[in-house]
């Protein structure tokens, strides 16, 4: 999906405004939206009490019109404009279930003042679940909401994406309140989400064979548990057959834990090539140096496309129709640079060395990045803290891998596999909480995210 910048918005508001749809109806849709997510939150935690906070710009109006909506829908919102919090109710407030944020905008340039700086402070130190309304009040001034759901209007706005916002927009929720389409949009990002992907055709008359082979080499000894993983992601992501190779020494161990769709075989037991329609390697390899060498000579000779991952990363000779899925420890160490290197400058870093090496690249985290030679970024929408865990990686890559052997082309495989991977970590989370979740949970929400 398209991103513009605040500016691009604000003159997008204009024109809607302009070819006649009145202020007041795109507030009152605002609301509405905002009203929406308030409730179901509300709703889910059998809970009906929510303070909203309210500015004097669009976003405190917008607050307005959902505590009306709140209060008519049978729940029980209370609505503090900013000057009331400044003259008798700072720290005097409870702090309800949920708060709405809607104290400052994306206006707001330079350091936060009084009274709203109080309001967010307020907001911060509360256990509340918090809605900020278009954007984290205060973003990119220091003093900034923190936000677990931000519902933003029409389009994305790029400020909400950079890597440096993740921690206070949350999770971040598109509402369509009938704003017009862009004349003018940030080029080269976008927001990932559904409508930018696609699936292999599933025809009535297909047999396994039409959707592919993929072969995964993966596993070493203390690592029988990313192979496994990686290989149940990819027979749950609709390749017809999944070869899982591994050293002999790990077979039993790994061949019992197997699901039984899943083919195990030892690494020298490799089956013909030209019966395979992508690979997947890296998986819980280690970087010893016979497994090294194995992995530099066996990419180097391949035809067909692979998805290289963990400990492969270091080992392959980088060649153009590569997918490569770093973390960015594993991106630091591809560039000498340190982790935190690499993520005090997420998207340039992903943008370069994709274009240097005529890769297609996704480094995960946080708002994980999918870029190609081209050098335009996709950023996903989709995922939660709860997948920061061991694991999660192997079942992407056995995604993708899925994917490339099914016959989407590297990019549109990178972008399908990171998207659908949110998406069932996601409906994972919501079943077993974000700090439970595991990656098995994650494989087991496949079948619901892609349907």
């Amino acid at each position: 999906m398209q991103t513009v910048t605040t500016a691009q918005m604000r003159q997008l508001d204009a024109r809607t405004i302009a070819a006649g749809t009145p202020g007041a109806v795109l507030m009152e849709r605002a609301g509405r939206a905002v009203a929406q997510q308030a409730g179901e939150f509300l709703r889910h935690h059998n809970v009906r009490e929510v303070l909203l906070l309210a500015g004097k710009g669009n976003n405190g109006g917008d607050a307005v019109v959902a505590a009306r909506l709140l209060a008519e829908a049978g729940f029980q919102p209370t609505l503090v404009t900013v000057d009331q919090f400044a003259e008798k109710l700072a720290g005097k407030l409870p702090a309800p279930p949920l708060i709405v944020d809607g104290l400052l905008g994306t206006g707001r340039t330079g350091a936060v003042r009084e009274p709203y700086r109080s309001a967010i402070e307020f907001i911060n130190r509360s256990r509340s679940y918090v809605i900020a309304i278009d954007v984290p009040s205060g973003l990119g001034t220091g003093t900034c909401v923190r936000a677990d759901v931000t519902v933003t209007f029409g389009w994305p706005k790029i400020d909400l994406l950079q890597p440096a916002a993740a921690d206070f927009v949350g999770r971040l929720e598109l509402a369509d309140i009938g704003l017009l389409e862009p004349t003018a949009t940030v080029p080269d990002v976008e927001l990932l989400t559904r409508a930018d992907i696609s699936l292999p055709e599933r025809r009535r008359s297909a047999h396994k064979g039409t959707f592919g082979h993929l072969l995964i080499i993966a596993g070493a000894e203390g690592y029988t548990g990313a192979p496994v993983l990686c290989a149940h992601a990819a027979a749950r992501s609709g390749v017809g057959l999944v070869t899982l190779a591994v050293p002999r020494n790990i077979y039993e161990i790994v061949a019992g834990n197997c699901p039984p769709e899943v083919m195990p075989v030892a690494l020298d037991r490799l089956p013909a090539l030209e019966k395979i329609s992508a690979v997947a390697i890296g998986p819980g390899l280690r970087r010893l140096p016979e497994t090294q060498a194995f992995v530099r000579a066996f990419v180097a000779n391949l035809a067909m496309p692979v998805v290289v991952d963990a400990d492969a990363l270091a080992a392959v000779t980088l060649r153009p129709g590569l997918v490569l899925t770093p973390h960015p420890g594993e991106m630091g160490r591809l560039i000498g640079q340190t982790a935190q290197e690499v993520q005090a400058n997420r998207w340039e870093i992903a943008r370069q060395f994709a274009r240097e090496h005529a890769v297609t690249l996704v480094l995960k985290g946080a708002g994980t990045v999918v870029t190609d030679k081209s050098g335009k970024l996709w950023i996903n929408s989709t995922g939660n803290p709860g997948m920061a865990k061991g694991g999660m990686g192997d079942a992407l890559t056995g995604i993708i891998g899925a994917l490339l052997a099914q016959g989407l082309p590297a990019l549109e495989a990178a972008k399908a596999g990171v998207f659908f991977h949110g998406r069932a970590g996601d409906l994972a989370a919501q079943r077993v909480s974000e700090s439970a979740l595991l990656a098995t949970d994650l494989i087991a929400a496949l079948g619901a995210a892609f349907h």
